[in-house]
């Protein structure tokens, strides 16, 4: 079953190849505008490390690799899943979600993995560059393992990105319309790139469990820094898998109630 999967993702890969070819001008948009974005993080900390030595506990070099691990995090949600977002709000308002729920295959993956922007690999290249620059800054020793681990965990962290983002759209389904929990959503992001040591008490249990913005980019920075820290780890795992849990149930309960094109 598993491989059916992977094949038609392939598929999805290769339709996606072949369209970012025929739109060179937007990737190369796209580029630009990235650079930007990422100068302007990569700045925004390099001015705070200019006043003080240590950040929630975290001196520059490793606030470097955090940041970075974020970038990473965002281009690869930026490539696999963002196109998606806009696409599923226009699917429901037209109705099209019929052609998705006829196919047999879930129609939970149809959905959320057939819109890819292959050009914004160009990004995670740029993103992955970046965070090599900060780990070679980075002078503790760390072992292959917990360069290992936390690719995973950053991949993982994409991932998680893209439940968050999908549950809050799914709302669509019983609101018939997502701004508002897009719009709080895309403000709060923010917390994401702030380590997690500089919040505390209730808030802190909120953005690592609730709304998981610290497990995007510092709690897979805490396990490189710990040299595999399994509990980050563990932790990181137990949050994936409950938002997956929580995707495929307001699916099957959204699609109840979701009245197709034809009536």
């Amino acid at each position: 079953m598993i491989w059916r999967y992977v094949r038609i993702y392939l598929n999805f890969l290769r339709f996606a190849a072949s369209r970012a070819m025929q739109f060179r001008a937007e990737l190369l948009f796209r580029v630009v505008m990235d650079v930007f974005y990422y100068s302007v993080f990569l700045g925004f900390y390099e001015i705070l490390y200019s006043h003080t030595e240590l950040i929630g506990g975290w001196n520059r070099a490793q606030a470097m690799v955090f940041i970075s691990g974020f970038l990473v995090v965002d281009a690869l949600q930026m490539t696999f899943f963002a196109d998606m977002y806009h696409a599923f709000q226009q699917m429901y308002r037209l109705g099209a979600l019929d052609h998705y729920l006829t196919k047999p295959i879930s129609s939970w993956f149809f959905v959320g993995f057939r819109h890819i922007n292959f050009g914004s690999l160009i990004n995670v290249s740029v993103a992955v560059s970046i965070l090599i620059w900060a780990l070679q800054n980075y002078s503790q020793p760390l072992s292959w393992q917990a360069y290992v681990v936390y690719g995973m965990m950053i991949v993982a962290a994409s991932f998680l990105y893209f439940l968050l983002i999908f549950a809050l759209l799914m709302s669509i389904f019983w609101t018939e319309s997502t701004e508002g929990p897009l719009s709080i959503y895309f403000e709060a992001v923010n917390f994401a790139t702030r380590p997690h040591h500089i919040f505390h008490g209730v808030i802190k249990g909120i953005l690592l469990s609730i709304v998981p913005f610290s497990v995007f980019a510092s709690i897979p920075a805490q396990a490189l820094f710990d040299d595999v820290g399994w509990g980050s780890v563990l932790h990181m795992l137990a949050v994936v898998a409950g938002f997956f849990l929580l995707n495929r149930w307001l699916w099957q309960r959204g699609l109840r109630r979701y009245a197709s094109a034809q009536g």
